[in-house]
């Protein structure tokens, strides 16, 4: 997830509001090219401090980025490796309030809360019918 630019002016999500996307791909060799030759978008590595390669890009050509490329490795799945996918995030004023919330409606807590360093908390939830999303409460942006 990107770290604010200083030549930009960006506005933070509200809570609710779709804020980001990832393709987390099995072959980002093969992803890469497929999405630049069909959508025209133009991969630039993270700023964000992420140790791995994770590729973000503006799916409107311009400005700032809102969703990222990454490969799903072992490592990073800790051995249970899911299929290819693309994961929508929405934004929340807190994640841990949120987490207790979906689980007080039926839902569950499928991954987290977890802190990933320069960009905020998130953690992924699922419906009563085990439909899962992302959520996310992002560090404010100077």
């Amino acid at each position: 997830m990107p770290e604010a630019r200083s030549d930009e002016s960006i506005q933070m999500p509200k809570h609710g509001e779709f804020c980001w996307t990832e393709i987390n791909s099995h072959d980002i060799a093969s992803s890469k090219p497929f999405y630049t030759n069909i959508f025209g978008w133009q991969f630039a590595q993270s700023k964000s401090g992420q140790d791995m390669e994770y590729l973000e890009f503006a799916s409107s050509g311009e400005g700032y980025p809102d969703g990222a490329l990454f490969e799903l490795t072992e490592e990073i799945c800790g051995g249970n490796m899911p299929p290819a996918h693309i994961a929508h995030y929405v934004s929340v004023d807190n994640v841990d309030a949120s987490c207790d919330k979906a689980r007080s409606l039926g839902g569950a807590v499928l991954f987290g809360p977890h802190n990933i360093p320069n960009v905020g908390r998130f953690a992924t939830i699922a419906d009563p019918t085990g439909a899962a999303i992302n959520i996310i409460t992002l560090i404010p942006m100077n």
